[in-house]
């Protein structure tokens, strides 16, 4: 974990050599990886500033300008290969004070996925009340995302 950045949930994510099997793409400044199992969709992932910085306000020059760039490619990935026409984009910044973007996959025949309705299926898998995404479809999707990462932009 950077110690810079004290108790930061997603540094110390980062710094789990068990987590970097939900990598998909990486490069000296992003990280994108699958939401964790119980992940609540398959396709759902999460886009991380690697330096810890608060939120998008606190994005250095070079992060900054590859912000918009790395959020599209990684949103068109996602929606090439889990094939929706649709992949939402949410940052709270609040669970964890570290720039980490919720892409989510909207999966069109599926209504627990519409808008808000899709924060009560993460309530309902975090609660248990539901069970998280097939490991091995999670699995087929991030490799799938990250081989198309690769190819769009350099590692």
């Amino acid at each position: 974990m950077n110690s810079a950045c004290g108790e930061c949930g997603v540094c110390a994510v980062h710094a789990e050599t068990a987590a970097q099997h939900d990598v998909a793409w990486q490069n000296d400044r992003w990280i994108l990886r699958h939401h964790p199992a119980p992940a609540p969709l398959a396709g759902w992932f999460l886009l991380d500033t690697r330096r810890h910085a608060a939120s998008a306000a606190d994005l250095n020059a070079n992060e900054e300008a590859e912000f918009a760039g790395v959020l599209a490619a990684s949103m068109r990935a996602i929606r090439t290969v889990v094939g929706v026409p649709r992949v939402y984009v949410v940052m709270f910044g609040e669970g964890a004070h570290h720039l980490h973007a919720h892409l989510i996959a909207r999966d069109p025949t599926r209504n627990d996925t519409t808008a808000w309705k899709v924060a009560d299926l993460y309530r309902m898998v975090e609660r248990g009340e539901m069970q998280g995404a097939d490991p091995a479809q999670v699995a087929r999707i991030a490799a799938g995302v990250g081989e198309m990462m690769r190819v769009t932009l350099s590692v």
